[in-house]
């Protein structure tokens, strides 16, 4: 049995932007549950079942070996790190003494592909170890521990579970590794089953991130004659060029930031390797690198993408999926045209034909009556604020950090982030511009079903109001932009509130329960006002950035107080010190060498 490092784990992970495959669907049906509009399995209610078709990091993966399981995570990419590094060490410190390339990059190439035997695709577009994702039960079934998982860190869907009834919200795992087609014919059994179990003709589907790549190919493939609503929130429907340019080696040239900044930001953001000294180890990493030539550094990066490449990415259709329709025939001819990749280059011009219909798949979903509605983050670049290893793609494009603001809207046009839309710009329809004139919304195949929040990162289930606005479009509370532009805006606002939601109201609820001696009537007074401010922020419509980051604070303060929080250890003089001068020398040697 092969052992799983946690540490080697993670830092994989920042290597792609993906989600997980391979649809393992629950046969357990629930008995008859009353919600709370009254709806039974005989007697269905206004509301038709919701199934979230979830992104990255959203299921749980597991390897069958020898009639054991190892449970792999929740992660993108699953390396194997019981390895012999040997090899790689040896050929490094030689590769060190001679400045030359001794066995460095094919043994990296080597090593990367053994660590990555887990998730192997063969020419066949198949994983070809036993690869598995438990099923999700609807949330009436779920116990404590999936309900954490699912409803306060996956996707948070309460306030719509709780309008709808528990028995009427789904999860539909699925894992990465594996033809895209069979996760969209999986897709396509689940509706099945949920309507036998709820008695509902129709579904609705919120798709969330690679989500939207899996409802791409099931309504090219199985229509909307099943579909009630369809709410695509920061949706892969039409790939991202950030991924594009990983696959096609297309990075950016800028030596300062590849060379100097990238590191550091990576081991703050992503990492994480210790408070208060990240960035003093990325500058220590980036000193430590130099050691080796620039040219043999770049090319022992190359080796170690290839085999990401080699070993899952270019025999994974589900992968490939991702491509952006417009540069999918230049990628696909460059490396899917030999005989070995035959029968994916298959899958992937199929799932391709899906991409190119989609705008007329909606359109013939919408004139029978389906509502669809699109909700985008903006106005990033590549890794900014989050999964800052992305920041090295090479496209600069508005976006949610991860998926273009483009493709997640079906057609608006974003300027590019830092920049607003030229003076001269025209738009197709007046009313549709953004306030920080960046976003015309016009140009988008659903205008007036096309909303946007500004600054908003792809992890759109740590801001309330996002959740919110998918909520009161799913229980039929608005129909589009013109509803109720007051509350529901079409362009919106960023704000964190996944601290109040996942700990902070919790633990004050907690501690009330608790009573303490040393909690007086007045401290009892303080911790129910904050409470009410948390729970009044998680229930904004419009994004409120500075409220939600008062009313965090103020809990988090209160429960420090109490001993039930332990906040963030303010960096030191010492380790602002050592920073600066790690960050001196790091420059220094990019200068150097």
């Amino acid at each position: 049995m092969t052992r799983i490092h946690r540490r080697a784990k993670k830092t994989a992970a920042l290597v792609l932007a993906a989600a997980l495959s391979v649809s393992v669907l629950p046969t357990r049906a629930s008995a008859a549950y009353v919600n709370p509009n009254g709806c039974t399995q005989d007697n269905p209610c206004r509301y038709s079942p919701t199934i979230i078709v979830p992104g990255i990091n959203q299921s749980v993966t597991y390897l069958y070996e020898n009639g054991e399981r190892t449970n792999l995570g929740s992660g993108i990419i699953f390396p194997d790190g019981d390895q012999n590094y040997l090899p790689v060490i040896g050929s490094l410190l030689a590769s060190i003494l001679t400045r030359f390339d001794i066995c460095l990059s094919s043994n990296i190439y080597k090593l990367l592909c053994a660590m990555l035997e887990p998730q192997r695709v063969d020419s066949t577009g198949h994983f070809v170890n036993d690869l598995r994702t438990d099923p999700i039960p609807r949330v009436s079934e779920m116990n404590d521990s999936q309900r954490h998982l699912n409803l306060n860190v996956n996707v948070p869907a309460h306030v719509l579970m709780e309008e709808i009834g528990e028995d009427h919200l789904y999860f539909y795992s699925f894992n990465l590794v594996d033809d895209i087609w069979n996760n969209v014919d999986g897709l396509e059994a689940f509706i099945d089953k949920v309507r036998a179990e709820t008695g509902h003709d129709k579904v609705n589907l919120i798709n969330v991130s690679l989500g939207g790549t899996v409802f791409t190919g099931y309504i090219e493939k199985y229509g909307h004659a099943k579909l009630d609503q369809v709410v695509n929130v920061v949706s892969c429907v039409d790939g991202s060029n950030m991924f594009a340019d990983l696959i096609d080696h297309k990075a950016i040239q800028d030596e300062e930031f590849t060379r100097h900044v990238w590191l550091p930001e990576i081991v703050e953001h992503d990492i994480k390797i210790a408070t208060g000294w990240d960035r003093t180890i990325g500058y220590a990493l980036n000193v430590v690198l130099r050691i080796l030539p620039k040219r043999l550094l770049y090319k022992s990066v190359s080796a170690a993408w290839q085999a990401i490449l080699d070993t899952v990415i270019l025999n994974c259709s589900q992968f490939l999926a991702l491509i952006p329709r417009d540069r999918y025939d230049e990628i696909a001819d460059k490396y899917l045209s030999g005989e070995e990749h035959a029968a994916v280059r298959d899958m992937t011009d199929r799932f391709h034909e899906a991409q190119m219909n989609l705008y007329s798949n909606i359109q013939a979903a919408v004139a029978a009556g389906v509502k669809v509605n699109n909700i985008s983050g903006s106005n990033l670049y590549y890794g900014e604020g989050e999964y800052t290893f992305f920041r090295i793609a090479q496209s600069r494009l508005n976006s949610d950090g991860i998926i273009d603001l483009i493709g997640a809207t079906m057609g608006a046009t974003g300027a590019a982030p830092g920049e607003t839309l030229p003076a001269d710009y025209e738009p197709q329809a007046e009313g549709y511009l953004s306030p920080d004139g960046k976003i015309d919304a016009s140009t988008a195949l659903l205008p007036d079903n096309t909303w946007v929040f500004l600054d908003q990162p792809h992890e759109v289930g740590r801001n309330d109001a996002v959740l919110n606005l998918a909520a009161a479009l799913l229980t039929n509370k608005i129909e589009n932009i013109h509803s109720d532009p007051e509350n529901y805006p079409q362009f919106n606002y960023f704000m964190l509130t996944n601290d109040l939601r996942r700990s902070r109201i919790a633990a004050a609820e907690t501690l009330l329960a608790d009573y303490p001696p040393e909690l007086t009537a007045a401290d009892r007074e303080e911790l129910l006002a904050a409470i009410a401010e948390g729970k009044a922020v998680r229930a904004l419509t419009v994004g409120d950035a500075e409220r939600a980051a008062a009313a965090t604070q103020v809990l988090s303060d209160l429960l420090e107080k109490y001993g039930r929080f332990t906040p963030k250890a303010a960096q030191t003089d010492f380790q602002k010190a050592v920073e600066w001068l790690a960050e001196w020398i790091s420059r220094l040697w990019m200068r150097l060498f």
